[in-house]
């Protein structure tokens, strides 16, 4: 019995660790003295022509049960609110613009409107999303001269 108690704290502390590091660096400043000039897109935009997407996840506790895995990136919703954003209904919205976008044949989505609606129940979350704007095509893409503005 010894043995076998002896053997258990051994495997215990064997597989058990505690290790703290502590790395440091001074900064330097950093200085851009360069004027960087943005790129600029020209974008005609069809007001005739409204597209749709739309999105539904469901999630038992934090996993994904349903839900796409095709999504626009680069889209700022900036409608963050609360100590936590809500990181799944952010990847409902780009999954719902990038079908927009995918089944229009457009490039971008000017003027979205976002309708989301968030069932919670107290395991599941079900999230649905509906996207709406007008098609916009890039015609080109250009830097502005230094005297532009």
């Amino acid at each position: 019995m010894k043995k076998l108690l002896f053997g258990c704290l051994i495997t215990l502390f064997a597989t058990t660790s505690c290790k703290s590091t502590l790395a440091s660096v001074s900064s330097t400043p950093l200085a851009v003295t360069e004027n960087i000039r943005p790129l600029d897109a020209d974008i005609s935009v069809d007001v005739n022509t409204k597209i749709e997407g739309r999105s539904e996840s469901l999630y038992f506790l934090f996993f994904r049960i349903k839900g796409d895995s095709k999504y626009a990136e680069g889209v700022d919703y900036s409608t963050k609110s609360g100590l936590l954003p809500s990181l799944k209904v952010d990847r409902a919205k780009a999954s719902a613009a990038f079908k927009a976008v995918k089944s229009s044949g457009c490039d971008v989505i000017v003027h979205p409107n976002y309708e989301v609606n968030v069932m919670d129940y107290v395991f599941f979350k079900k999230i649905d999303v509906k996207v709406t704007g007008y098609a916009g095509t890039i015609n080109r893409i250009f830097q502005k001269k230094q005297g532009d503005l």
